[in-house]
């Protein structure tokens, strides 16, 4: 935004022009573009420009400007509103944890060499919260003992797991490569964790389990960094994997995500639906990437 006068002026970010119409005004509390028609009030932009509902706009600007929230006197909503900013404030934590493991410890030094193998930048790593969970069995729970997190929420987040014969707490993620995945928002609501050494009967990729943050199938990869290059190309491309996904980043392709897993989902192509009319699908070239695109090929046409 630059001064003009008692307002502002900017290129409008809801249509392309090369000299400025998009205006705010301090005074009035709105803004309004002269080319595209498009204004309204902090809570219109952010909808707009962030794509979200109204309340989610609310929860946003309330949060950013530390302004409490008082919800409805509903003891059940309040609950899961409880247990949710719980869950949040954990993934938050767990992801530094990790990020921390793979910058200086020796546990990261295994996922240190596989990204130097595979290409990935420092600053791709760093944009996208790339960590290590050291090849232990109860790194995190003691990682959450110290930090008083309690032990039943760290397993409704699926990061640890209960065994009742023993009743002992092991860590799900074990040695593993960790992307954290995001809302729209940007918030951290579960982690797939790739496999850097072991016996070919281990997964090759680890999920988060569905918990009230994290629903699978409603989730796209990096769509919270992507969705503004989505809405500027016009369409979006979807690749298979996180590291697909992240090599598309770095090249300065930013209009691209990728859905948990490989075929894509009729709620994903809901989801998609709200930015952009077009879906560019880019798996792999073998079987199951070829299977994937029939398979999602349905989705994507139901979602118009």
């Amino acid at each position: 935004l630059k001064r003009a006068g008692a307002n502002f002026t900017a290129l409008c970010p809801f249509h392309k022009e090369k000299s400025p119409s998009f205006n705010v005004s301090p005074g009035r509390q709105i803004f309004h573009c002269f080319g595209c028609q498009t204004g309204g009030d902090v809570f219109g932009f952010v909808q707009k420009y962030e794509n979200i509902s109204f309340t989610e706009a609310i929860e946003r600007l309330a949060e950013r400007a530390r302004i409490p929230i008082e919800h409805e006197n509903n003891p059940a909503a309040l609950q899961q509103r409880g247990i949710k900013d719980q869950l949040l404030k954990l993934h938050e934590a767990i992801c530094t944890r990790w990020q921390q493991c793979l910058a200086t410890e020796a546990g990261g030094q295994v996922a240190r060499d596989y990204l130097a193998q595979r290409g990935v930048s420092a600053d791709s790593v760093r944009e996208f919260r790339i960590g290590a969970a050291p090849e232990s069995w109860d790194d995190t729970v003691n990682w959450a003992k110290r930090h008083g997190f309690d032990l039943k929420l760290c397993q409704e987040a699926g990061l640890v797991l209960h065994k009742a014969e023993s009743n002992r707490w092991y860590d799900r993620f074990r040695g593993r490569l960790m992307f954290p995945i995001c809302d729209e928002q940007g918030r951290v609501i579960a982690f797939s964790g790739r496999i850097l050494q072991g016996d070919e009967k281990s997964a090759k990729y680890v999920n988060s389990p569905e918990t009230p943050l994290f629903t699978k199938g409603k989730v796209l990869f990096a769509l919270d960094k992507a969705k503004r290059a989505i809405l500027d190309a016009g369409h979006a491309i979807v690749c298979e994997g996180q590291l697909d996904t992240i090599a598309c980043h770095a090249a300065g392709v930013r209009n691209v995500i990728a859905p948990q897993g490989t075929a894509l989902t009729a709620a994903h192509g809901r989801i998609l639906k709200r930015y952009v009319e077009e879906v560019i699908l880019c798996f792999d070239g073998d079987k199951a990437g070829r299977n994937a695109t029939i398979r999602s090929l349905d989705d994507c046409l139901g979602s118009g």
